[in-house]
C-alpha cells in the first residue's frame, strides 16, 4: 500500500504547475447545465425518431399482410374421396380438358355458336359437380355421390365428343358444298 502512495505523489509532483486552477467565469455552471439538459432532448429525440419510423413501416407491411392476404379455399372433392375415387377424378378431368381443348380450337364463324352454346352446357355440368363435391364434404363418403360425380364426368365426355362430331360434320357440309360449287 505504501508504495501505491509513493506512486501518486510522485505523479502529482512531476504534474505540478501543469493543472489549470482558475476559476471558471460567472454562470459556467448554469450554461454546462443548459447544453447537457439540450443533448439528452435530442438524444432522446433522435432515438424515438430512429425508433418510430421502423415501427409505422412494421405496422403497415402487416395490415397489409392481414388485409390483402386470403388463404386458398381447400378442395373438399379430394379431401374427403378414397384414393380410388382420387385417381379416377383426375382421369376424368384429364380427358374433359383434352376433349375441351379440341372443341375450342375447332371453333370456325360456322361453328362458333355452337362451341359457345357447349362451353355454357359444360360450365352447367360443373357447377353440378361442385353440388356433388359440396354435398360428399357435408356427408361423408358416400356410393351415390360418387356415382353421381362419376356420371357427371361421363356426361361432360360424351357431350364434348357429341360436339366434336357435330363439328365434323359441318365441316364435311361445307367442304362437299364448296366442291359443288367449283364444278
Amino acid at each position: 500500500m505504501e508504495t501505491g502512495k509513493n506512486n501518486f505523489e510522485e505523479l502529482f509532483s512531476n504534474l505540478q504547475g501543469q493543472w489549470d486552477t482558475e476559476e471558471p467565469s460567472l454562470g459556467h455552471q448554469q450554461r454546462f447545465l443548459k447544453k447537457l439538459k439540450n443533448k439528452k432532448g435530442k438524444k432522446y429525440r433522435n432515438f424515438f425518431y430512429k425508433l418510430t419510423i421502423p415501427a409505422a413501416a412494421a405496422i403497415i407491411v402487416l395490415l397489409g399482410v392481414f388485409l390483402l392476404y386470403k388463404p386458398a379455399a381447400p378442395q373438399p372433392q379430394l379431401a374427403k374421396l378414397s384414393p380410388q375415387a382420387k385417381e379416377t377424378e383426375m382421369y376424368f378431368s384429364s380427358i374433359i380438358e383434352k376433349e375441351l381443348a379440341k372443341v375450342q380450337k375447332e371453333s370456325t364463324p360456322e361453328t362458333k355458336v355452337m362451341v359457345q352454346d357447349a362451353l355454357v352446357k359444360i360450365k352447367e355440368l360443373e357447377e353440378d359437380y361442385k353440388k356433388l363435391t359440396q354435398e360428399l364434404a357435408a356427408k361423408g363418403e358416400n356410393k351415390q355421390i360418387i356415382h353421381a360425380m362419376i356420371t357427371n364426368l361421363q356426361t361432360r365426355i360424351s357431350f364434348l365428343e357429341e360436339v366434336l362430331t357435330q363439328i365434323e360434320n359441318i365441316k364435311a357440309l361445307k367442304q362437299n358444298y364448296n366442291e359443288s360449287t367449283n364444278i
